[in-house]
């Protein structure tokens, strides 16, 4: 059974695509910046914005000798990426019934079955071990990759072949392993694997820019390729790689691998819409999310500018030639990179944003950071938001009503905005609200700022003094309200809560005996323990100083902005209901997302 109505899903931001379009001279100024900085000879980077090419440009060149010009039509290798190219074409001739990911890979290739596992207890390598590179498979085989091995080689290499740990228990990249599925997606699909890749991908994208062999690419398109170090670089041959082509053997070109990427940015978001493209969105979607973790790791961070975090932290997985990541900037980041020859590739796409970026160059340089560096620079044009689902009639009228009510009380209006089966706090709420209304005065226009589902969200409520958020939900089945709560900022304080938060702020930058004991002997930490905690702050956060209050619920709480991390959530506990009687206090980074430079 389906829902009468899909989601709706769609980008909030006014203006999106114009507002995007306004970093294209800020990102063509770095990236130029960064080919000088870095000694880039040249590259070429697209833009991809709602399944079109918005923003193409070449930097530099692409031959040390002719000095030709990149553009959007040059060729280059895009190496490991094609791993992506043959995870897909492994999902799809799985749509097609024609093999399961459970598979044993012996079952394709009975060689496999000479392989040595590492303890009785192991399982049979599948399918889906190999795609998430979780196989035990090492980087490479023992075939000499560069000189086009055929089928018959890579096969017979198996024999008696060690694997490093037991299938499913590890993370390990291997390039063997893609050569293997690269096979296997052959044979399930009756021919050879650059034939099933150009009928399921390449022909129905019109990627008609896109080789599977150097030998393949006209004359005078492809970037050359180069060997010997950086400062030292002669030309020379591409690499063949014969029948382990699946690992990484493309070559391609900005223009055609920005339809790539409006195929994979085309799956979202789901919706009721006919699924007529060359392989299944929600496949498409699998082939994104359902990796195996393969790092996970925080580091402090030097933040530049205000801003910027003040921690590096970054978490991955793995799975059919797709990274997913997630860090303190982005939490829908999924990409891919190569490296072949001396050509480096990278694709990143931001399928919750729908933007998509692809970065080519024949020179030995990672093109991991420029890539980056465009999507930082939209994300600074504020028009980088995630699409969200349109709000239900029912949320909308909700949000509605319970404005009306906070303006002028109503008691069985209220009553009727409420879910049934919701306990009866009327008389706290009725303060809460009383507590909105006397912070801002009469309220009117509500704008989505967050919409979590078709049934919860958060609303800017603009109102007599200034604006405040409300955060509001309603029950699946009755349509009526099951939670809400309100937040404001830039609203006067009672007086001893900004007493309390400035003495709180002085104590960390340096203690003062005095002012300890004027403002806060009466809570429960002891003078020594107090003078600890305020330390340890100290070391972890730097100097301090008051950001301003914030009303949530019922409820007072201050942020703070440190040299290190801001904001931070600084929470005063009273005794009973007297403001002046401060019982405890606690000072931590409570999100969202990571801290940052103020």
């Amino acid at each position: 059974m389906f829902a009468d109505t899909d989601p709706g899903y769609a980008f909030l931001e006014p203006d999106r695509r114009t507002r995007l379009a306004g970093a294209f001279p800020a990102i063509d100024a770095a990236l130029a910046a960064e080919l000088t900085a870095r000694k880039i000879p040249g590259f070429a980077i697209g833009i991809v914005i709602d399944g079109e090419l918005a923003h193409a440009r070449g930097f530099g060149v692409t031959d040390l000798e002719s000095q030709a010009v990149p553009d959007a039509d040059t060729v280059y290798r895009i190496g490991s990426i094609t791993k992506s190219f043959t995870g897909l074409a492994l999902l799809a001739l799985r749509d097609d019934g024609k093999l399961r990911l459970e598979d044993p890979l012996a079952r394709w290739i009975p060689e496999a079955g000479a392989l040595v596992y590492p303890t009785r207890d192991s399982p049979p390598i599948t399918l889906r071990h190999i795609a998430t590179h979780t196989s035990g498979l090492p980087r490479v085989g023992l075939f000499d990759v560069d000189t086009g091995p055929s089928e018959q080689t890579i096969v017979a290499s198996l024999g008696g072949f060690a694997l490093d740990f037991a299938p499913g228990t590890d993370w390990r990249y291997s390039n063997l392993g893609f050569s293997l599925l690269g096979l296997v997606v052959g044979r399930a699909g009756g021919a050879p694997l650059p034939d099933v890749v150009r009928q399921r991908i390449l022909r129905p994208l019109g990627m008609t820019s896109t080789y599977w062999t150097a030998d393949d690419v006209p004359p005078g398109r492809l970037a050359t390729t180069y060997a010997g170090p950086p400062d030292r670089l002669t030309r020379a041959q591409p690499a063949r790689r014969g029948a382990a082509g699946g690992a990484g053997a493309i070559f391609s070109t900005v223009r055609d691998m920005a339809r790539y990427a409006a195929l994979q940015l085309s799956a979202y978001p789901p919706r009721d819409a006919p699924d007529d493209g060359p392989i299944r969105r929600a496949t498409l979607r699998e082939a994104h999310a359902s990796g195996y973790q393969a790092s996970s790791w925080a580091s402090l961070a030097a933040a530049a500018k205000p801003g910027d975090p003040t921690i590096a932290y970054n978490a991955t997985t793995y799975g059919f030639g797709w990274v997913k990541e997630q860090n303190c900037d982005f939490d829908d980041l999924v990409f891919h990179n190569g490296a072949i020859d001396s050509y480096r590739s990278y694709l990143l796409l931001l399928p919750a944003r729908g933007v998509g970026i692809v970065v080519l160059t024949n020179f030995p340089a990672d093109p991991g950071p420029l890539a980056r560096l465009a999507a930082a620079e939209l994300q600074r044009t504020g028009a980088l938001g995630r699409r969200m689902p349109r709000p239900a009639p029912a949320l909308t009228a909700a949000v509605a009503g319970l404005i009306a009510v906070q303006n002028r009380w109503d008691d069985a209006a209220y009553r009727a905005l409420l879910d049934p089966a919701r306990p009866d706090m009327t008389a706290t709420e009725r303060a809460e609200l009383a507590g909105y209304h006397a912070l801002h005065g009469a309220c009117g226009t509500v704008t989505p700022v967050e919409i979590e589902s078709p049934r919860a969200g958060r609303f800017r409520v603009a109102c007599d003094r200034g604006a405040f958020e409300l955060a509001v939900s309603i029950a699946p089945d009755s349509g009526r309200i099951n939670g809400f709560g309100g937040l404001s900022r830039g609203v006067s304080a009672p007086p001893p809560l900004g007493q309390q938060a400035a003495a709180i702020a002085s104590l960390i930058n340096r203690w003062d005996d005095p002012l300890y004991r004027r403002a806060l002997a009466g809570t429960r930490r002891s003078p020594a323990d107090a003078q600890q905690y305020f330390a340890q702050l100290r070391a972890a956060y730097g100097a301090c100083r008051v950001l301003g209050p914030v009303h949530e619920g019922t409820s007072w709480r201050v942020e703070l902005a440190c040299d290190r991390a801001s904001p931070l959530t600084l929470r005063l506990t009273q005794r009973g209901q007297d403001p002046a009687a401060l019982a405890d206090y606690s000072v931590a980074f409570t999100g969202p997302g990571c801290p940052r430079r103020p």
